[in-house]
């Protein structure tokens, strides 16, 4: 790596030749206070313009010398900390920087010398006191700074240029009101030029070169390679597969240079890779009427409908078309108490109090849910025969249904069915399950 790098900065920079160009972009200014600057004094910087001219004088192999004319804009903020404000102080220079310029390659330099800058104009702002004056006779007009950069050249006749100005004494002449502080000025200067005129690098003198006639060899398929460094002597190729065509890995007939998917067959729609799946669900793009959301075979790529956007999709929902819970089977719950829906003992006679809960429930499939269908389950104890039981409970189950349908409920949204004592909910056994167990359950569809 030491060598390497020795060998860049050796070599000779074939740019390094007489130019003159333009360059412009912005210093960003600041000052630099003296040890004896009273405590809390603070300063910040200032965005100023910077433009002019520049040369480039070769003085030998990768040393040149660079001298520049500018325009530029410094100065900076003093924050005071007092009630007087702040204070603002902008300085115009016309600069000649000469710097010694080392070219480390083509594209890269670095550079360092000295400033010497004339003032031109000055003012001090301050707004706490809201006052703007021309302060150019309690400057100095001479200003010499260090400064040193490096530059990039990305192309042959652009460069980037990024510099330090380090200020070497105070800009102030004594007897005025900054000078009772030492201040010098520095600025970053960040730059963008463009060669307008230079001198054509020196060409070095080249022998014309002799021709050599050597002995044709065979190339039987014509591909410019000879047969005794072609690995593939009867089909034309290139020099880069050593005489062979380009391959085509995966044989779908696309080659490899062309084939983004080299190993995996696929079509030329898509660069030789396969029909995409973008949401993996097992079904290409082409075939996917929801390419971006996974879903299945049945329903064309997509995922299973939700018709009525209740989270219950359509294949597990009783009532696709209803938003209802899930607990529910995608149903509505009916807000009405079943368990006062009671008969006579022994008989399906409804009560004057079920009639009055029937009642809420025909408010209820009229107004809220007209488009949906009930059926009505009647069940028993076990407390007799079952025969018996099983007759008693589609009787009470027709007898509600008779009473909706007197409501105006449309017969055909309507099932009745008796299940005798077949499917207890409670313990036949105490007198408190048998009561539970004695009941007419109402269940939503459609």
């Amino acid at each position: 790596m030491m060598l390497t790098l020795s060998g860049i900065a050796s070599a000779q920079d074939r740019n390094n030749v007489p130019q003159l160009g333009v360059k412009g972009g912005v210093n960003f200014s600041s000052f630099r206070f003296g040890k004896s600057t009273p405590q809390g004094l603070q300063t910040s910087g200032l965005v100023r313009p910077v433009f002019g001219l520049f040369g480039n004088i070769p003085v030998y192999r990768n040393l040149s010398l660079q001298v520049e004319g500018l325009y530029s804009g410094m100065g900076g903020f003093i924050k005071t900390g007092t009630t007087q404000g702040d204070i603002e102080q902008r300085l115009n220079y016309l600069t000649l920087p000469v710097m010694l310029k080392y070219h480390v390659m083509k594209e890269f330099k670095i550079l360092g010398g000295v400033e010497f800058g004339t003032l031109l104009n000055s003012k001090l702002i301050n707004e706490g006191l809201n006052t703007d004056l021309d302060n150019k006779a309690a400057m100095k007009n001479g200003q010499t700074s260090l400064t040193a950069g490096v530059e990039i050249w990305p192309f042959r006749r652009w460069v980037f240029g990024a510099r330090y100005i380090h200020g070497l004494s105070d800009f102030t002449k004594p007897n005025n009101a900054l000078n009772t502080l030492s201040i010098k000025n520095r600025a970053y200067q960040l730059t963008l030029g463009f060669v307008l005129a230079q001198k054509a690098p020196a060409v070095a003198a080249v022998a014309p070169a002799i021709p050599v006639v050597a002995a044709k060899k065979s190339d039987k398929d014509n591909d410019g390679i000879a047969d005794d460094e072609d690995k593939c002597p009867d089909v034309a190729g290139l020099a880069k597969y050593n005489g062979c065509p380009i391959p085509d890995t995966d044989g779908d007939g696309i080659n490899d240079e062309e084939d983004k998917c080299p190993t995996v067959a696929g079509i030329a729609k898509y660069n030789g890779c396969p029909i995409p799946d973008t949401d993996k669900d097992g079904i290409n793009d082409e075939e996917d009427q929801c390419p971006t959301v996974a879903g299945v075979d049945k329903y064309h790529g997509c995922p299973i409908p939700d018709t009525d956007g209740d989270g219950v999709n359509d294949e597990e929902d009783r009532c696709i078309s209803i938003a209802g819970p899930a607990d529910n089977n995608g149903c509505p719950k009916i807000n009405f108490n079943a368990e006062n829906v009671q008969f006579a003992s022994g008989t399906a006679n409804l009560t004057t109090g079920a009639k009055t809960e029937l009642n809420k429930l025909v408010t209820i499939l009229n107004k809220d849910y007209p488009d949906v269908r009930l059926s009505i389950e009647g069940h028993t104890d076990n407390t007799g025969k079952a025969d018996a039981n099983q007759i008693l409970s589609e009787k009470r189950a027709a007898a509600v249904k008779a009473y909706l349908v007197s409501k105006k409920v449309d017969v055909d949204r309507l099932d009745a069915v008796g299940f005798g004592q077949d499917q207890p909910i409670a313990d036949n056994a105490t007198p408190e399950g048998r009561a539970k167990n004695r009941r007419v359950a109402f269940k939503i569809s459609e």
